[in-house]
């Protein structure tokens, strides 16, 4: 079992457009620990099982 450190929530991030990505990283960055980000819907369902996040913030148009 992995014991967490942080008590910020752990936060993956999925939208096909980078300065999306990168407004909402910076948004969170102070209050979250973003784990990672993708940029289609199979990456996402690999990346969310990988890396186990507390929440995912995505388009609901990603493609794939």
């Amino acid at each position: 079992m992995e014991v967490r450190l942080s008590l910020r929530p752990r936060v993956l991030l999925a939208d096909d457009y980078p300065d999306m990505v990168k407004a909402v990283s910076r948004l969170l960055a102070l209050d979250c620990e973003i784990v990672g980000s993708v940029a289609d819907g199979g990456a996402l369902l690999q990346a969310a099982q990988r890396l186990q996040p507390d929440v995912i913030v995505l388009d609901v148009n990603l493609p794939n």
